[in-house]
């Protein structure tokens, strides 16, 4: 497994079939050690039979997401045309169409309290610059009670 950061392509996002990767849209990666973190638990539930879907990229955008909807956790996944992406990649040989670039957080702050239910509070008292941590927060919570948070 190796996380990084690019772009794909994708013309029609209900064909799009990511088998040996997983593609996080850039507007809610607040950084690549987050999505490595949420990567590792998919993996480690994936292997130890706690699996809620049958594609082990699809795992990791759940738990990325912190959800067991898997509707809601493609809002997180790609659109129509060039997406910048946080790239849970699984096989290299396998991963076409996908090109590196220089991680430069883009996210959206509205968004991912949003997603995550992050209140205003929390944000006031952690500041901005630990976004992370409260996401990170999340995924923690969803994996070890493997519920909406």
């Amino acid at each position: 497994m190796r996380v990084t950061f690019g772009e794909i392509y994708v013309e029609d996002p209900s064909n799009f079939r990511a088998e040996h990767a997983a593609f996080i849209n850039s507007k809610y990666v607040v950084s690549l050690e987050v999505v490595e973190f949420a990567a590792k638990k998919a993996i480690k539930n994936w292997y130890a039979g706690k699996r809620i879907s049958r594609s082990l990229p699809i795992e990791i955008l759940l738990h990325y997401a912190a959800t067991r909807q898997i509707r809601d956790a493609l809002k997180l996944g790609v659109r129509r045309g060039v997406n910048r992406v946080a790239a849970v990649i699984l096989d290299e040989s396998k991963v076409e169409g996908f090109k590196e670039r220089e991680f430069r957080p883009e996210y959206d702050v509205d968004a991912i309290v949003k997603h995550y239910g992050i209140t205003k509070e929390e944000l006031e008292i952690a500041g901005l610059e630990k976004l992370p941590l409260l996401v990170r927060e999340r995924i923690t919570l969803f994996s070890a009670f493997e519920e909406v948070v």
